[in-house]
């Protein structure tokens, strides 16, 4: 088996437009559940709570799953961003979010007490380096306003429900955190406390300290009051109802199941080839799903969104579709969105996501880049990729065969169905020198106002590394306000040295540090004792 886990890893995300995704709250439905997973913006009605969300970033809208940052979040980062439920992501270069616009959003109705709120993490099912579930709630004087931006004084200072301290391999021991790993989910059981009217709870997903990746968002919700109207539930019905389909046809959905008074109904389809499906209504309580025959097996994800004006509801329905003649492979989407030129020296691989949330990585050993062409090192890279395994592949689907073409963009990612793997992204490395230890300063998000860099560390020698202390300096404004993954002091330059976990560095290995800062983003040398 390849199966290997990505500790510290050295290889910067790029090219793949869901490279940064991995989840979000759906239940209750966050902001990004509600417009983004739910309503596109291709499909969000004019003058819509979405539409008014994705009227100045409508690209941004389809990054729902993306909203993060590599941080320790709102327990630990000082100053606090300027924007509450986007938390300043590194998707949106340190800016706000469409989720932090300030429009009437779609709410869920609750009660104070017990309350699950649940995470999709089938963007990438990390379970194995999750750490902890935060949420803040607004305070008993909240009132919400259309036209006015959330600020962190509108909520408590200290979270109403803190769930850390999970580990993957004894999960019992954080019960109120519930892994459901076979349909990618985090169950996280709160106690709201008491509130009246309509508040927002802001959440976070934190993963450990091997990458402090960090997930955020908003859910708005009204509690219930005495005579308050019928709880709305959304409920699709399925004909058939199998969780697989053959070939080409259609399936019956209905809502009529669906619970609340004067409701609307939304929508929405997901699958790696829409152009495949179409539904005969977007809004009506009934809809058709028209199939064409696919070429690979494929998830397709039907969405519901129902809502009495007030507050909304949402539903799913998942199978997966197969060619009437049978499929060797399923489809797990384009090498490259787009066209990119790369540097000679570069170092390329793949990085697999499996269904239990491990990293897998094609080539075993990276792919350096020689012809840095669009349409050559994509083509050379496939060769790599296909010549080393017989499961995953590169290239052109054709009568079964996969072969890759001298193309910038049409290369596609398949793995042998069933697929044992969720997602699929390509990871790209500067190129380095060799011998010692090559100290590599690495831009990983920049911004008019700020940056998130790294500093790899590889040793390139046949001698372990006991022990590193690197320093760097900046000509310009820049300056480093937090980190992770090792101890960085000074103000100019800087200094960072290990921690105890991350001492040593083996032969061939790589140790990956990081930070956020302000002001113009800059490429320094580093230097240490340790740095060829």
């Amino acid at each position: 088996m390849r199966y290997q886990k990505s500790l510290l890893s050295a290889w910067a995300l790029a090219l793949s437009a869901g490279a940064f995704g991995h989840g979000l709250m759906s239940e209750p439905a966050s902001r990004n559940w509600f417009c983004g997973a739910i309503t596109k913006p291709d499909t969000a009605e004019p003058g819509s709570a979405c539409a008014q969300a994705f009227a100045d970033d409508f690209n941004g809208g389809y990054q729902f799953m993306s909203v993060l940052t590599h941080d320790v979040g709102r327990k630990g980062v000082t100053p606090l961003p300027a924007n509450v439920c986007g938390f300043d992501s590194e998707t949106w270069h340190g800016g706000a979010t469409p989720w932090d616009k300030s429009v009437d959003w779609p709410t869920n109705r609750i009660t104070p007490g017990p309350l699950t709120i649940t995470w999709d993490i089938s963007w990438g099912p990390h379970f194995d380096d999750t750490e902890e579930f935060v949420y803040y709630i607004t305070k008993p004087d909240f009132q919400y306003e259309v036209g006015k931006p959330l600020t962190w004084d509108d909520f408590e200072s200290e979270p109403f429900c803190n769930l850390t301290g999970y580990n993957d391999s004894n999960p019992g021991a954080t019960p109120n955190i519930t892994p459901d790993k076979g349909n990618s989910l985090f169950h996280t059981q709160c106690v709201v406390p008491e509130r009246s009217g309509r508040h927002v709870i802001y959440g976070e997903w934190g993963r450990n300290q091997w990458t402090y990746e960090r997930f955020h968002g908003c859910i708005d919700v009204v509690f219930d009051g005495d005579g308050g109207p019928a709880p709305v539930v959304a409920e699709i019905t399925a004909t058939p109802d199998n969780s697989t389909f053959v070939g080409s046809g259609e399936i019956q959905l209905s809502a009529a199941a669906s619970q609340g008074e004067n409701l609307t109904y939304t929508w929405s389809l997901e699958a790696n080839d829409t152009a495949l499906y179409s539904l005969s209504s977007t809004s009506a309580v009934e809809t058709v799903l028209s199939l064409d025959e696919p070429e690979t097996e494929g998830e397709v994800t039907v969405r519901l969104q129902v809502s009495d004006g007030s507050t909304s509801s949402t539903d799913a329905f998942t199978f997966t579709h197969v060619p009437a003649s049978g499929s060797a492979w399923a489809d797990l989407g384009a090498l490259t969105a787009a066209e990119q030129t790369l540097n000679p020296g570069d170092q390329v691989r793949l990085r697999l996501v499996t269904e239990e949330g491990s990293d897998v990585y094609l080539p075993s050993s990276p792919f350096t880049v020689v012809n840095g062409a669009a349409s050559v090192w994509t083509y050379e890279f496939a060769q790599a990729v296909n010549g080393e395994n017989t499961d995953v592949r590169v290239g052109v689907l054709n009568g079964g065969n996969i072969a890759p073409v001298q193309s910038a963009t049409e290369n596609r990612v398949y793995a042998q169905a069933p697929a044992a793997y969720s997602s699929a992204f390509l990871q790209v490395e500067a190129g380095s020198g060799s011998g010692g230890v090559s100290c590599d300063y690495i831009n990983q998000d920049v911004w008019n106002s700020g940056f998130v860099a790294s500093i790899v560390l590889t040793n390139n020698g046949s001698e372990p590394v006991e022990g590193w202390s690197v320093s760097w300096d900046y000509a310009g404004d820049a300056q480093v306000t937090n980190g992770w993954n090792a101890q960085i002091s000074g103000s100019g330059p800087y200094t960072a040295t290990n921690v105890d976990w991350n001492a040593t560095i083996q032969p061939g290995e790589s140790v990956e540090f990081g930070f956020l800062g302000t002001g113009s983003a800059e490429t320094p040398e580093v230097s240490g004792a340790i740095c060829d």
